[in-house]
C-alpha cells in the first residue's frame, strides 16, 4: 500500500514528511491566517472581544477549526480558509441581526436569562435545568461578597454563562455561605434562608 507508515520512523516524527522547504511556507500561512483572524475581529467588533454569545462561541470553535486545519495541511490553500472564516463570520452576523428582530428566535438561539436565587431561595429545578451545583453557586456567591443566602435578593444565570449577584442590605444572624466551611466536613448549608435575619430583627437583639 503505498499510505503505508514505518512505525519509529524518527525523520517523520520529529520533522514531518514533507521537504524541509515546507517550514518557510507554514510561516508564511501563519502570517496570513493572523492578518485574517484580525479582520474577523474587526468585523465583530468589541462585543465579541468580551463574553461571547453562543453563536460566537460556535463561531470561534468553527475558526480555530479552519485556521488550524490550512496552517499544517499543504493541501488545503489559504483562499478556503479565507471564504471558510469571512463566510462563517457572516452568517454569525446575518443570523444574530435576525435573532435581534425575532424575540422567540432569540429565546431560542441564546436562551433566557435564569433566576437561580431570589430572595434566598434557591431555585433547584432551574439549578438541575442548567447543570449548575449548589457548591458552585455558594463559590460565586462568596465571590460576589455574600456571606449568607438571606444577603442575596437575585442571583442571575446571564446567556453569556456569567452569574450576576445582587446583594440587599440585610446583616446576617447566621453566615451560612462561610462557617460551614470552617468545620472539617461539616455540611453544606440550606437552599432556602434562614428566617430572622433583616438588619432590623438583628438590631433589636443587641
Amino acid at each position: 500500500m503505498g499510505n503505508d507508515v514505518t512505525p519509529l520512523e524518527w525523520g517523520r516524527l520529529l520533522f514531518g514528511p514533507y521537504p524541509p522547504l515546507f517550514y518557510a511556507e507554514i510561516a508564511v500561512r501563519i502570517l496570513m491566517l493572523i492578518a485574517l483572524l484580525l479582520l474577523v475581529v474587526h468585523i465583530l467588533g468589541k462585543r465579541g472581544q468580551q463574553n461571547l454569545s453562543p453563536m460566537q462561541q460556535l463561531l470561534m470553535v468553527a475558526l480555530g477549526s479552519a485556521a488550524g486545519d490550512v496552517m499544517l495541511y499543504p493541501e488545503i490553500s489559504i483562499g478556503y480558509a479565507a471564504m471558510v472564516l469571512v463566510g462563517v463570520t457572516g452568517l454569525t452576523i446575518a443570523i444574530e441581526k435576525s435573532a435581534s428582530h425575532s424575540r422567540k428566535f432569540r429565546d431560542y438561539l441564546e436562551s433566557r436569562p435564569c433566576v437561580l436565587v431570589q430572595d434566598g431561595e434557591i431555585d433547584m429545578a432551574t439549578l438541575k435545568r442548567e447543570r449548575t451545583t449548589r457548591r458552585e453557586l455558594y463559590a460565586i456567591l462568596r465571590q460576589n461578597g455574600a456571606r449568607a443566602l438571606s444577603q442575596v435578593e437575585l442571583a442571575i444565570l446571564e446567556v453569556t454563562g456569567e452569574i450576576t449577584v445582587v446583594l440587599n442590605d440585610s446583616k446576617p444572624g447566621k453566615r451560612d455561605l462561610i462557617d460551614y466551611l470552617r468545620v472539617p466536613g461539616g455540611k453544606d448549608p440550606p437552599a432556602t434562608a434562614e428566617p430572622g435575619v433583616t438588619a432590623d430583627r438583628v438590631d433589636a437583639h443587641s
